[in-house]
Protein backbone atom coordinates (compact mmCIF):
# COMPACT_ATOMS: atom_id res chain seq x y z
CA UNK A 1 0.00 0.00 0.00
CA UNK A 2 1.26 3.63 -0.81
CA UNK A 3 0.77 6.92 0.91
CA UNK A 4 -1.77 8.18 -0.97
CA UNK A 5 -3.76 5.06 -0.75
CA UNK A 6 -3.43 4.60 3.07
CA UNK A 7 -4.70 8.13 3.74
CA UNK A 8 -7.73 7.73 0.49
CA UNK A 9 -8.55 4.65 2.31
CA UNK A 10 -8.73 6.45 6.03
CA UNK A 11 -10.74 9.61 4.57
CA UNK A 12 -12.79 6.76 2.88
CA UNK A 13 -13.36 4.08 5.92
CA UNK A 14 -14.21 8.09 8.58
CA UNK A 15 -17.92 7.93 9.32
CA UNK A 16 -17.58 11.84 9.77
CA UNK A 17 -14.99 14.25 8.81
CA UNK A 18 -11.29 13.92 10.47
CA UNK A 19 -9.49 16.81 11.42
CA UNK A 20 -5.31 16.31 9.96
CA UNK A 21 -4.37 15.20 13.32
CA UNK A 22 -6.60 12.63 14.02
CA UNK A 23 -5.81 11.52 9.81
CA UNK A 24 -2.19 11.68 10.61
CA UNK A 25 -2.58 9.38 13.56
CA UNK A 26 -4.34 6.77 11.55
CA UNK A 27 -1.71 6.91 8.88
CA UNK A 28 0.84 6.02 11.37
CA UNK A 29 -0.82 3.09 12.49
CA UNK A 30 -1.48 1.73 9.18
CA UNK A 31 1.98 2.29 7.68
CA UNK A 32 3.70 0.69 11.14
CA UNK A 33 4.78 4.23 12.57
CA UNK A 34 3.41 3.97 15.67
CA UNK A 35 1.00 6.64 17.27
CA UNK A 36 3.98 8.56 19.85
CA UNK A 37 3.25 12.17 19.64
CA UNK A 38 6.34 13.13 17.66
CA UNK A 39 5.66 11.07 14.89
CA UNK A 40 2.01 11.71 14.74
CA UNK A 41 3.23 15.56 14.56
CA UNK A 42 5.56 15.37 11.76
CA UNK A 43 3.06 13.03 9.81
CA UNK A 44 0.92 15.97 10.00
CA UNK A 45 3.13 18.21 8.67
CA UNK A 46 3.50 16.11 5.77
CA UNK A 47 -0.36 15.71 4.99
CA UNK A 48 -1.60 18.04 2.98
CA UNK A 49 -4.70 20.23 4.89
Amino acid sequence: MNQRQAVLGILRDAASPVSTAECAAKFSQAVGLGNEAEIVDQVSRKLPS
